[in-house]
């Protein structure tokens, strides 16, 4: 890879997250990558919507447990965009709900980001079956490149 100053091949980093310590994990190789390239990070948490049932059981304890949930990723989103940016990084922030592989990926087409940059727990057989893979999804799916890192759970 050759990069030449602050034009370098990626602009824009687009970083999904779920709140754990194995997500984060990728944001060492991120930081690195855009201080290089002069990329701006864009950090991004999807939550997932609420399902129809959900909110008709107890629809004013779901409203506000929802409300809580979103101003709590939103908090934890903006606490990691202050630390990338007194590291001298450009970064943006984003928390939306919807499908999490479908928000990120028209999160990358909306952002025109040219790189998503994830971790993925690696899970395999009935595990994958059980808890999906975001990651894996994604890698079917985008059309942005990818910059996927497995991460162990002792790693995360």
């Amino acid at each position: 890879m050759v990069y030449q100053g602050k034009t370098g091949m990626y602009q824009r980093i687009l970083v999904p997250l779920d709140g754990s310590k194995r997500a984060e994990a990728i944001l060492s190789q991120v930081e690195s990558l855009a201080q290089q390239c002069g990329a701006t990070i864009i950090l991004l948490e999807v939550l997932e919507p609420l399902t129809h049932y959900a909110a008709t059981v107890v629809p004013e304890l779901i409203t506000a447990g929802a409300t809580q949930r979103t101003s709590e990723v939103k908090q934890y989103v903006h606490e990691l965009q202050a630390k990338l940016q007194a590291r001298g990084l450009t970064v943006d922030a984003i928390v939306k709900r919807g499908p999490v592989v479908e928000t990120i990926l028209e999160v990358a087409k909306d952002a025109d980001a040219d790189l998503i940059a994830l971790a993925s727990h690696g899970y395999s057989g009935l595990a994958r079956i059980l808890h999906g893979s975001v990651a894996a999804e994604i890698l079917h799916r985008a059309r942005t490149p990818l910059l996927i890192q497995h991460v162990e759970d002792d790693e995360a």
